[in-house]
C-alpha cells in the first residue's frame, strides 16, 4: 500500500525549490550520540557539554524572568505558589534537568527542542489564561523565555545534526514534506486534533473537574464561550511544531526512503495473509514483520511516547507545584488531556504516512 503521503504528493519534482533547506534527521531519531558539526563549541569536552548546557538554561532563565518580572511578576505571582519548601523546589529542578537529559540522549537538536518545549508548555499558560484571567502577553512572554532558555544552550552545544543536504540528493520523501501546501495540511490536521480533544472535554468534565479540583479559579467564561473555530486558531502552532516534531522526521528521515517510489527497497517485509500464522497476521498488523518496526514506524512511535509523556509530566508539576490551590487530582487531570491529545495526533500523524 502507498503512502498517504505520497498521495498527497501532487507537484511534479522539478516544481520543487532547489533551494529548500533540508535538515537530515538520521541522527535525531536514536540514543546514540549524534555526529555533530563543528561549532564554537567544539574546545569544550564531550562529557562537559551537557553540564554546561544546564548551567547556561538556568542561568538564562533567571536573568530573563528576573527582567521580565515587572511585566509579568504581579499577575502571575497572584495565582502562584510560595516555593518556599525543599522538596518543591528539587521536584522543578529535578524535572527541568530530566527534560534536558531527555532530549540530550535523545540526540535532539535546538529545532526538536523548541518545537518540545512549545508543546509541553503551552498547557500551563493556556490553563493560567482560561481559568485565571492571566492577560494573554503575560502568558506568552514566559512561554517565549520558557523556550529560548532551553533551546539557546542547545544551539551553542548542539547544532543541528547536519549542514544543509545536497539538494540533488534528497528523497521524493523529504521533497514532499518540504512543500508549503502539505506542511499546510499537515499542520491544520493536527491542530483538528487538539482542538477535538480539548473542545471535547471542555463541553463535558472539564468546567466540573477544575472547580472541583483548582483553587482560586477567577473565571469559568473562556471555558463555557470556547467554540470549535477559537481552538482551532490558537491550536495552529501546536499543529505546526507537532508536525515539526514528529512528522517530518519520520517521513524525511535519511534512513527512511518510504514507500512514494515502488522501486526502492521496501521498508516491510512481504506480508502473505494466505500462509501467514494467528500470530504473524497479528504482529504484522500491529506494525512488526521479521525486520520488526519499519523506520517510519519507529520514529513517530518514539517521538510521540516522548511527547505524550514529556506532555503528561510538564503539565502536571507546572500545575501542582507552580498554582496555589491546585489539588493532585486535578493536576493529573490536566495534564491527562493534553497527553491524549499529543498521543492521538502522533497515531493520527502514523496513519497520514501509512502506518
Amino acid at each position: 500500500m502507498a503512502s498517504h503521503v505520497a498521495r498527497l504528493s501532487v507537484r511534479p519534482d522539478d516544481q520543487f525549490s532547489t533551494e529548500v533547506k533540508s535538515r537530515d534527521f538520521a541522527d535525531t531519531n536514536g540514543v546514540a550520540a549524534a555526529a555533530m558539526p563543528a561549532s564554537s563549541s567544539t574546545w569544550i569536552p564531550q562529557q562537559l557539554r551537557f553540564p554546561a548546557a544546564v548551567l547556561m538554561t538556568f542561568s538564562l532563565s533567571s536573568l530573563l524572568l528576573t527582567l521580565s518580572s515587572p511585566v509579568t511578576g504581579p499577575e502571575l505571582a497572584a495565582v502562584s505558589r510560595d516555593l518556599t519548601t525543599a522538596w518543591h523546589i528539587t521536584a522543578m529542578v529535578i524535572w527541568k534537568v530530566a527534560e534536558l537529559w531527555i532530549a540530550w540522549y535523545a540526540c535532539y537538536d535546538y529545532l526538536d527542542l523548541a518545537y518540545l518545549t512549545l508543546l509541553n508548555n503551552v498547557p500551563h499558560y493556556f490553563l493560567l489564561n482560561t481559568f485565571y484571567g492571566i492577560d494573554l502577553f503575560t502568558a506568552i512572554l514566559p512561554l517565549a523565555i520558557d523556550i529560548i532558555t532551553i533551546t539557546l544552550p542547545f544551539a551553542v552545544f548542539r547544532r543541528l545534526n547536519s549542514g544543509h543536504a545536497d539538494p540533488e540528493s534528497k528523497t521524493v520523501n523529504q521533497q514532499v514534506v518540504q512543500d508549503k501546501s502539505i506542511q499546510t495540511l499537515v499542520t491544520v490536521f493536527g491542530s483538528a486534533v487538539y482542538t477535538i480533544v480539548v473542545f471535547a472535554c471542555f463541553k463535558s468534565w472539564i468546567p466540573t473537574y477544575m472547580v472541583t479540583h483548582f483553587g482560586g479559579l477567577r473565571s469559568l467564561t473562556k471555558a463555557h464561550d470556547a467554540n470549535v473555530v477559537l481552538f482551532l486558531t490558537l491550536f495552529l502552532p501546536l499543529g505546526f511544531a507537532a508536525s515539526q516534531f514528529i512528522f517530518v522526521p519520520a517521513i524525511a528521515s535519511a534512513v527512511n526512503p518510504g514507500l512514494t517510489d515502488p522501486n526502492i527497497v521496501p521498508e516491510k517485509v512481504p506480508f502473505n495473509p494466505q500462509t501467514a500464522t494467528l500470530g504473524q497476521t497479528l504482529a504484522y498488523n500491529l506494525g512488526f514483520s521479521e525486520a520488526g518496526f519499519t523506520p517510519r514506524a519507529e520514529i513517530v512511535a518514539k517521538r510521540t511516547l516522548i511527547l505524550s509523556a514529556c506532555s503528561f509530566t510538564n503539565s502536571f508539576v507546572r500545575a501542582y507545584f507552580v498554582i496555589e490551590g491546585t489539588e493532585v487530582f486535578g493536576a493529573l487531570g490536566w495534564a491527562s488531556v493534553w497527553a491524549l491529545a499529543a498521543g492521538i495526533t502522533g497515531v493520527g500523524f502514523a496513519w497520514i504516512g501509512d502506518e
